[in-house]
Parts: C-alpha cells; structure tokens; sequence
C-alpha cells in the first residue's frame, strides 16, 4: 500500500514537472535574429539584436554594431527559441520514460501473460532514442512557427 502511495507521489510530480517544462518556453528569455532596414535602402541581418532609445546594437559576424535609430525604418526580430523548445520536449520525454519507469517498477507483462523484469540497457536506449526524436520535433516545430515579427517601425 505504501508502495503504490509513493508510486503515485512520484508520478504526480513527475506529470507536473512534464506541465512545467513544456510551458517553460514562454517564461525563458533567448536571443534573438533581427533584421535592419535603412532609409537608404541597405539591409541587414545580424544575431543578439539588442534596442534601446536611441541606437539599436545587432551582432554581425561576430562584431556588435551600434546602430542610430534614426537612420533606420524597420526593424524586424525573431524569438529564435528553437533550440529552447527543442530542449523542452527532449526533457519532457526523459521525464515521461522516468515517469514510467518508475510506475512499472522494472517489470513487464509480454504477449503470453508472463511477468518478466525490464531490461534497463535497452529501456535506455529507447528512451534515448525517443527523447532524441522528439527534440527533433519539438526543433522544428518551434523553427516553423517562429515568424518575423516587426518590433520598430519609423514613420516619421
């Protein structure tokens, strides 16, 4: 009775944990990719886009240029999280591989009704490989969804 008490504990932590991390998204701050629009007509693209009041600083090939707001028209940015969501429902896999891992107790019924123990390298190279699979979702996913979005625009 203790046994399923703690087992369930532990999965109902583990569920809230999986809520949490895949809603961590919004609440981690990443750098972002920005694009410049001059009113000459020049663009350009750089990594680390950073605004103030007066001047914009955007990384160019591993250089931070300063940039006067007044010589520019638009600016437009990316979140660029990829990664970060990628991560998140990496983790979230792991943490569900956990999750029942720990509620089955290294056991196992097969497909005649035999209870066997789990063996733990190959349950690891599962969970391995899923984690890896759903990182790879969650990259591209994030990667499609994450639109160029104006965040100044000079009117005047």
């Amino acid at each position: 009775m203790i046994t399923k008490l703690f087992r369930n504990i532990i999965i109902g932590t583990l569920a809230v944990f999986m809520v949490v991390t895949i809603n961590a998204r919004g609440i981690t701050q990443q750098d972002s990719l920005g694009k410049l629009f001059f009113k000459k007509g020049l663009n350009i693209e750089g990594q680390n886009l950073r605004l103030s009041i007066e001047t914009t600083t955007v990384e160019i090939m591993g250089q931070n240029q300063v940039i006067m707001l007044s010589d520019i028209v638009q600016i437009m940015a990316k979140q660029g999280k990829d990664k970060c969501y990628g991560k998140n429902c990496a983790g979230s896999c792991a943490g569900v591989y956990l999750g029942l891992w720990l509620a089955s107790g290294g056991r196992t019924v097969d497909e005649y009704g035999n209870e066997t123990n789990i063996d733990p390298a190959q349950y690891l190279v599962g969970g391995a490989v899923w984690t890896g699979v759903s990182y790879g979702i969650g990259y591209l996913i994030d990667r499609l969804s994450d639109d160029w979005q104006v965040v100044y625009l000079n009117r005047g």
